[in-house]
């Protein structure tokens, strides 16, 4: 990994980080949320301090090239996070339904 791409990736990451902790103060981010989001760029600060590493598990998972495992890597943790959010999603229809329907029942009991 040349050194361009280690220090585009350090930038990204320490960006992220300060993006994530400004929205936690204004409070437009919830701290379930947050910590994916730190825990990427922090990935990110330890991919791009130790590339080595990702050669090594690259070499253990026997992938052909280390760009393929970081794509693998990649789509599996955005697979997981749209998982999440298809359960919170699912949970908010549902409380919108409770609630349409406790509504609905209260103004026709009036």
């Amino acid at each position: 990994m040349n050194i361009t791409l280690r220090i585009f990736l350090l930038v990204v990451a320490f960006l992220t980080l300060a993006f994530v902790i400004r929205k936690l103060k204004k409070s437009a981010l919830e701290i379930i949320d947050s910590i994916f989001w730190v825990f990427l760029a922090v990935l990110l600060i330890v991919v791009a301090a130790f590339p080595q590493l990702v050669f090594w598990v690259t070499g253990i998972f026997g992938f052909d090239s280390s760009s393929n495992f970081v794509f693998f890597c990649g789509i599996l943790v955005l697979l997981a996070r749209l998982f999440t959010q298809d359960l919170k999603v699912a949970t908010l229809k549902r409380k919108l339904t409770t609630l349409t329907q406790t509504e609905a029942l209260k103004e026709h009991g009036r």
